[in-house]
């Protein structure tokens, strides 16, 4: 695995409310003669995660700075009128705080930005230095439970007091569906 002590966060700079796919990113990032998508997670408006770039492969989100980084994206950052604005869903914000941490404690990232800290851009749309959801989550702090606007994965939002117990019950009946097909149990 390739050395990693940065995250960099951006926005798709699509207008609020507008999905659009890993695919499409792709598209567009082939156009510009990359490889494929250069980011390596991208945060759905529902707050679920997909998978961009293979993290173990150098990203092309922001020149200059994309070896030793992690470059993740969340859909939206514009008005209708392509303003920048901070159109972030609260099950974005949760997913973006778990993310920050994860990145921290799975590859040692040491160093959290927006992509306007590297260049004369908006990009992401909000202040990554002073956003209370990336900040809390460099602390090591729980990010606060998203008041849901729209349906998110289970993986999406963090577990609290009884979420692990309903995880740990799903596990159970997975592994008891699997020991009966196998004739075990």
């Amino acid at each position: 695995m390739r050395k990693i002590d940065t995250l960099i966060w951006h926005c798709s700079a699509t207008p609020e409310g507008r999905e659009i796919s890993v695919k499409e990113i792709d598209r567009w990032h082939k156009k510009r003669g990359w490889s494929g998508i250069g980011y390596h997670k991208v945060v759905q408006l529902d707050g679920a995660v997909n998978e961009g770039r293979p993290m173990d492969k150098v990203g092309a989100h922001v020149k200059g700075h994309n070896t030793g980084s992690l470059g993740y994206v969340y859909i939206g950052g514009v008005t209708a009128a392509g303003k920048p604005k901070d159109t972030r869903t609260s099950a974005q914000k949760a997913t973006m705080g778990r993310l920050t941490r994860e990145a921290i404690e799975d590859f040692g990232v040491t160093k959290v930005y927006g992509h306007n800290e590297f260049a004369n851009k908006a990009c992401p749309s909000f202040d990554v230095q002073t956003d209370s959801t990336i900040q809390n989550a460099i602390k090591g702090r729980q990010p606060p439970r998203a008041v849901l606007d729209r349906k998110v994965s289970p993986a999406a939002v963090p577990v609290g007091r009884g979420g692990m117990a309903a995880i740990i019950a799903i596990v159970l009946a997975v592994l008891a569906a699997f020991l009966k097909a196998k004739g075990v149990w």
